[in-house]
């Protein structure tokens, strides 16, 4: 299994190549920001990325590169529907006395219905990684997320969310970014619809693979 990382660069840099992981490896200029320099490599177990590197410049100049980084990008969850909202009032209204230890366990799994912890952690850090890529410089929540997210926390997200969309990395049908309130589990699935787009397409771009579809430029803790 692959993944995409980049580093970012001085402007005048026209060839990058070295290691990563001991792996010999060729990085490509982005598309969208010069300054970024991105490669394809085989995911680590752990998530670390050891990068040395040859940075040749527009003048001859060869200068060296030595960094470990951490790239480490989860899933996205996108398919809520009706009917996991439907569960969790069920279970809800069944009351936790009055779970079977089954009900129970799915309770405290990280119902799809609800907007858990465990989502706005993937969601930050899949914020976090992506941004990296793009040559963002973002303030996410990965690593302080509120113990109790309030609504300037989740305007704050969903204009990351926006930024993030609007470097161009898009299909076709890729949504819109929704506004506050994010009050539905639609809105949630959007989100992280974009996030899952944005990256797909990037890491498509990085091994120059051409989808059949067309790729356009971007638009200027309860039950969901």
């Amino acid at each position: 299994m692959n993944t995409a990382i980049s580093v970012s660069l001085p402007g005048n840099i026209v060839y990058v190549a070295g290691y990563v992981n001991d792996v010999a490896t060729v990085f490509q200029q982005d598309s969208y920001n010069a300054a970024i320099w991105r490669a394809i490599v085989a995911v680590a177990e752990n998530n670390m990325y050891h990068i040395v590197l040859e940075l040749h410049d527009s003048s001859g100049n060869v200068t060296n590169y030595d960094e470990v980084i951490e790239f480490a990008l989860h899933e996205f969850v996108y398919d809520r529907k009706q009917a996991d909202v439907d569960r969790v009032k069920e279970l809800r209204n069944i009351g936790w006395q009055n779970m079977t230890d089954e009900q129970r366990a799915e309770w405290l799994g990280g119902l799809k219905g609800c907007l858990n912890t465990s989502d706005l952690k993937r969601i930050e850090n899949n914020i976090y990684v992506i941004a990296q890529l793009l040559g963002l410089n973002l303030s996410t929540c990965k690593d302080n997320l509120p113990e109790i997210p309030n609504a300037s926390y989740f305007t704050k997200m969903l204009e990351n969310v926006a930024k993030i969309r609007a470097v161009g990395y898009l299909h076709k049908n890729t949504p819109v970014a929704p506004v506050q309130p994010l009050n539905t589990y639609q809105k949630v699935n959007v989100v992280e619809r974009i996030l899952h787009d944005v990256y797909e397409v990037y890491l498509a771009n990085c091994n120059n693979v051409v989808y059949s579809g067309e790729i356009y430029a971007g638009e200027n803790i309860g039950t969901i």
